[in-house]
């Protein structure tokens, strides 16, 4: 009797820590005023099979990140996705980075860039003259975190060494399906080993920065 509620103590006991595990994994945030559903895949999970941004140049002391999240649309008709609402606040030291780039990749589809937006007019040598859309609101601004060490962000040389045409970059949104979002940031020491993703004021994980 007493072998057989051992056992039963251990299943039970086995199926708790399967639970754990699984919602340590799945965390999912829905977002009420979007209509989405955010769910982080562990960064781990990736193994450098994403696309690779040629936007911006590597220094010493930065690198590049990426993580990703599955977007669940709650309903079609809501509106358009921002991706400028993404942000990534890291530990020890405290930084506030926007992103760098972003890919989606809709139905299982290959990944695509959502559209680059500049407020201000590139020069007249730029072959990115159709990223110049002041319509288009940086939202990301909107979310701006207290207490951090900085607001990072990381402007991109459209011109030369020469005539250099520094740009900061968001995103143009867009209506989406239900989709795969990689979001890449450029962050500035190989010691940060942590931080967590938001989304506008929604903490949707903390995770380990590859």
């Amino acid at each position: 009797m007493r072998i057989i509620q051992a056992k039963k103590t251990l299943f039970l006991i086995g199926i708790l820590t399967n639970l754990i595990s699984f919602s340590s994994y799945a965390q999912k945030t829905v977002i009420e005023q979007d209509s989405i559903e955010i769910d982080f895949v562990k960064n781990e999970k990736l193994k450098n099979k994403h696309p690779k941004t040629y936007i911006g140049t590597l220094h010493k002391g930065f690198r590049i990140t990426v993580l990703e999240v599955d977007i669940k649309n709650l309903d079609l008709k809501k509106g358009e996705f921002d991706p400028n609402k993404f942000y990534l606040v890291s530990e020890k030291p405290i930084f506030q980075y926007r992103p760098l780039d972003i890919f989606i990749s809709e139905n299982n589809k290959d990944w695509s860039r959502f559209d680059l937006i500049t407020k201000k007019k590139p020069m007249a040598t730029s072959h990115m003259q159709e990223t110049y859309d002041p319509t288009v609101k940086d939202t990301y601004l909107d979310y701006i975190v207290e207490g951090t060490n900085g607001n990072l962000k990381i402007p991109v040389n459209l011109g030369s060494l020469e005539f250099p045409d520094s740009h900061i970059f968001h995103f143009r949104p867009k209506f989406i399906n239900d989709s795969k979002i990689l979001v890449y940031f450029y962050i500035s020491s190989d010691f940060i080993k942590r931080g967590t993703l938001y989304y506008g004021n929604h903490k949707i994980a903390e995770t380990k920065l590859e």
